[in-house]
């Protein structure tokens, strides 16, 4: 019941972003910077402290447990994650849990191997207020000095991920 009436709230607050309740954020733009307090509690995750300020790339996802296709696409950018830490990249994985409880998304996110800062936006004011996100999965890719150089609606494939960080990896910022 719970669920569902987080569900609900989310396409309904995701419709109205499209009738100009919140912005979109389009390639080419500042991503908006936010703080929020991370899933497992501790240091919040601030985007900034994570990606510009440190002048690295950022892929922001957004994503929750209950979400199928984030059911998919999480593993994938989880192992992702790994991969490019391992070999010395300087991106940063950002994850955003939407409308989920942390009962729920706490072991969906350690079962699917993220390693990566995940925040929580329970009342929507980054994915829907700052982002304009309409439904999930949703994926930003930032360069280093914050700018959107890419972005991606439902869930990605190996394929298109790795266009993406072959993006960011050629983007001067």
């Amino acid at each position: 019941m719970i669920i569902a009436g987080a569900l609900a709230a989310f396409l309904f607050l995701g419709l109205g972003s499209s009738s100009g309740s919140g912005p979109v954020v389009g390639v080419g733009s500042a991503a908006p910077t936010f703080s929020v307090a991370s899933l497992i509690g501790g240091t919040p995750v601030d985007l900034n402290a994570l990606g510009p300020d440190r002048h690295r790339p950022v892929v922001l996802n957004f994503f929750a447990s209950w979400c199928g296709p984030c059911q998919e696409e999480t593993p994938l950018l989880a192992n992702m994650a790994k991969a490019e830490r391992a070999k010395g990249s300087t991106v940063q994985f950002v994850g955003v849990d939407v409308a989920d409880k942390p009962v729920d998304a706490l072991p969906f996110v350690s079962k699917s191997g993220v390693i990566y800062p995940v925040g929580v936006d329970a009342d929507f004011k980054v994915s829907s207020g700052l982002y304009g996100v309409n439904g999930m999965p949703s994926t930003f890719f930032i360069d280093a000095t914050g700018r959107v150089i890419g972005q991606h609606f439902g869930p990605l494939n190996q394929t298109q991920l790795d266009q993406y960080l072959h993006q960011l990896a050629g983007a001067k910022g």
